[in-house]
C-alpha cells in the first residue's frame, strides 16, 4: 500500500497550523502538528483538502449534458485547479435530456478516477418570473408531477422554489431519502422561506441571484437566510454575480454558513467564443456569460479563483476561504472530506498565494 508524508501549513477546519498530512492507499492515515516523525516526500506552503463545487453546468467548453465525453474534458479541467468533487448541474431541460444527463453522471460516480460526486436539479420547478436562463416552457411545479429520474440515486441537491403548489410535499419527499433540498430561483416570501425550512430545505442557491430582492420591508429569502443560523448561503463570489462590498456584508453577517459555488459554465476554462448549455446559446463577453437576452447566464469562474477572490473581497483568512469551498460544501451533501483520519486522500498543495501546485485525488497525484 503505497504511503506519503506531507508537510507545510495545513489548512483543516477553517483553521491553520504547521504540520503534516500521511497518506496509506486512498485515504488519510493520519494529521498532526509541528514536524512528522518520518522525512516528508513533499512540501508546499498549504497543504488542503480538495474542493467540492456543487454547481458546475460545465467548463472547458462543454456542458454536463453532453455526455460521457463532455464529463471528460470538464473532469480534466477541474481536477489540476483542485476540484476533487463536484455535482454535474441539469438545468431545466425536457425530461428526455434531463434523464439522460442523470444516467450519464450516475455512470461516472462509479469510475474512481472522476470527480463527480452526483448531480445537482435546478429545476423544473422554479419561478418563472425568477427563471433567468432556464426555458420558460420547460417550468413545472411539482403538484403537477415529478419526473422518474428524480428518483436517480445520483441526486445529491435539488433546487427548487418553495413557493410552488406541491413544493413543500416535494422537499419532504426528497429529505426522506437523504437529498439535500436548497431554495432558489425563488419569489418566496421569508415567511414561506421559513416554511421551506421546516419542510426540510437546508440551503439557499446563489444567494441574492433569481430570487425576490432583498428590501428592509419584505427581505425575502435572502434576509430571512442571512439572519437563519441553520441555512448553508451559496455565494458565487466572482464579484460580478454579486458586489464586492455585498460579499463582504455576507461574511461579516454569515461567514461561518457561506458555501462557495462557482455556477460554472461551458464557458468557463475556455476561450472567449459562444457556447451552448443545453437550448441555451451563451457568449461569452469579457469577464461575463450572456445569454441572448444579456441576462447572466452562469459564470467564467472555477473554484480556486473563487476561493482567492472571496479571500481578497472579504478579508477571509486563507483557511476560512478554503473551508467555505471544501469541508462546507460536501457537509452540506454529507459526504466525507476533510483532512482527518479516515477520509478520501483528496489533497491539494498550494503555493504562498493559495494558487494550486499539486493535486492528489483519491491517493494518487492527478496534477
Amino acid at each position: 500500500m503505497a504511503e506519503s508524508v506531507i508537510s507545510g501549513t495545513i489548512l483543516a477546519r477553517g483553521r491553520a497550523f504547521e504540520g503534516w498530512v500521511e497518506v496509506r492507499g486512498d485515504r488519510v492515515a493520519d494529521v498532526g502538528r509541528g514536524s512528522p516523525s518520518r522525512r516528508p516526500r513533499h512540501r508546499a506552503a498549504f497543504v488542503a483538502p480538495g474542493l467540492c463545487d456543487v454547481q458546475v453546468n460545465g467548463a472547458a467548453g462543454h456542458g454536463v449534458t453532453e455526455g460521457s465525453g463532455a464529463l471528460d474534458a470538464i473532469d480534466a479541467a477541474l481536477l489540476p485547479r483542485g476540484v476533487t468533487s463536484y455535482l454535474a448541474t441539469v438545468i431545466t431541460a425536457s425530461d428526455q435530456d434531463a434523464a439522460a444527463a442523470v444516467r450519464a453522471a450516475e455512470e461516472r460516480m462509479d469510475d474512481p478516477s472522476s470527480p463527480v460526486e452526483g448531480v445537482h436539479l435546478e429545476g423544473p420547478f422554479l419561478n418563472r418570473r425568477f427563471r433567468g436562463v432556464h426555458p420558460e416552457g420547460l417550468l413545472s411545479q411539482p403538484d403537477l408531477g415529478v419526473p422518474d429520474y428524480y428518483r436517480s440515486p445520483a441526486v445529491r441537491l435539488v433546487t427548487l422554489a418553495p413557493e410552488l403548489p406541491g413544493a413543500l410535499e416535494l422537499v419532504r419527499a426528497l429529505r426522506s431519502r437523504g437529498v439535500t433540498v436548497s431554495m432558489g430561483h425563488t419569489g418566496a416570501s421569508a415567511q414561506e422561506a421559513a416554511a421551506g425550512h421546516r419542510a426540510g430545505a437546508t440551503s439557499v442557491t446563489h444567494l441574492f441571484n433569481a430570487m425576490r430582492p432583498f428590501n428592509h420591508r419584505d427581505p425575502g429569502v435572502a434576509g430571512w437566510a442571512l439572519a437563519e443560523p441553520r441555512v448553508r448561503l451559496g455565494v458565487i463570489p466572482d464579484g460580478i454575480h454579486v458586489d464586492p462590498t455585498v460579499l463582504a456584508v455576507v461574511a461579516r453577517a454569515a461567514g461561518n454558513r457561506v458555501v462557495l459555488v462557482t455556477d460554472a459554465t461551458p464557458a468557463a476554462a475556455a476561450p472567449p467564443g459562444t457556447y451552448h448549455m443545453g437550448d441555451v446559446d451563451l457568449h461569452r463577453e469579457g469577464p461575463r456569460v450572456l445569454d441572448d437576452r444579456g441576462t447572466l447566464a452562469g459564470s467564467l469562474l472555477t473554484l480556486d479563483e473563487g476561493v482567492r477572490r472571496w479571500s481578497r473581497f472579504t478579508s477571509a483568512s486563507p483557511a476560512a476561504a478554503w473551508a467555505a469551498a471544501s469541508e462546507r460544501p460536501a457537509r452540506l451533501l454529507g459526504v466525507t472530506a476533510g483532512l482527518r483520519p479516515g477520509s478520501p486522500a483528496d489533497v491539494v498543495l498550494l503555493d504562498g498565494e493559495a494558487n494550486v501546485e499539486r493535486v492528489m485525488r483519491r491517493g494518487k497525484w492527478v496534477s
